[in-house]
């Protein structure tokens, strides 16, 4: 569902979607968010999307609605202190502005809505969640953090705790590598990273010690694929501009802004990299 988001939303940004660019679910009832029941929700949404709270007393949901043309996002709003709003959103274009998830349109009583969300390690309540969120309602403007919600995890819903073993793993294998594909955890607890090179091969490695240390480096074949595996990919350290190759890009930062590196979105529709072999 993510990856046909994505390839939706590029070609409806682009003149033409060709095989490749060059360059730097379901719906949603909008009342899933009750704003007379005090935040508790009707049901548990389903399909793609996220969910967004803040420790002062709000919480949100955004649901891409399955509707012909360009994604609409359903949008419902939960205030303690602001009372709630819903909406039907649009996707702020050019997709993926700066690297940053954007979405805009007006509530049920007219008020503007506007919504950022950034992806990274956005702490709250001792937890981590996958994006920081702005939320604009009128002249209400609240911060918080945001979780994607999908219909299948996505093994960057937990980059934060991959770090440690995707610099290691990134170091050990030196100017080669292109980009990180792929991570887990093995069993036993260790965790294991795929990267892919600058020839387009696949490798894994295998770290231990909280993935601080190297165990072992191996090519792979076709048989090693996983399922999840290149989406999205990840680039450490930078923030490649506009498309690259068949990727769009999403920046990660840290709660001060600093850059941790982007997620890149294969909109190709390619698959993952060629296996050693």
């Amino acid at each position: 569902m993510r990856r046909l988001i994505v390839l939706a939303l590029v070609c409806a940004g682009l003149t033409a979607c060709g095989a490749t660019t060059t360059g730097g679910a379901g719906g949603m009832a909008l009342s899933a968010l009750n704003p007379e029941a005090g935040g508790a929700t009707n049901s548990e949404p389903s399909g793609f999307g996220y969910l967004l709270s803040g420790g002062d007393g709000w919480e949100g949901n955004l649901e891409f609605l399955d509707e012909p043309g360009q994604p609409a996002v359903a949008f419902a709003f939960n205030s303690v202190h602001s009372g709630g709003a819903t909406g039907e959103l649009e996707v702020s274009m050019p997709y993926l502005d700066e690297g940053v998830r954007r979405y805009h349109g007006e509530s049920e009583r007219g008020e503007t809505i506007a919504i950022q969300l950034q992806a990274g390690p956005c702490q709250q309540d001792e937890r981590t969640f996958t994006h920081f969120a702005a939320v604009r309602i009128g002249d209400v403007a609240v911060t918080g953090c945001a979780m994607e919600r999908a219909e299948l995890d996505s093994w960057a819903n937990y980059l934060a705790s991959y770090l440690p073993a995707i610099d290691t793993c990134l170091d050990e294998f030196g100017p080669r590598a292109r980009h990180v594909s792929y991570a887990y955890e093995m069993p036993g607890g260790n965790t294991a990273v795929r990267l892919v090179d600058t020839a387009g091969l696949s490798w894994e490695c295998a770290t231990r010690e909280d993935g601080r240390a190297m165990n072992s480096m191996r090519p792979l074949t076709e048989a090693d694929a996983m399922f999840g595996e290149g989406d999205p990919v990840f680039v450490r350290g930078e923030m490649p501009e506009g498309f690259e190759g068949c990727y769009v890009y999403e920046s990660v930062r840290e709660a001060d802004g600093s850059l941790i590196g982007a997620f890149g979105y294969d909109v190709c529709d390619g698959g993952p990299a060629p296996s050693v072999g």
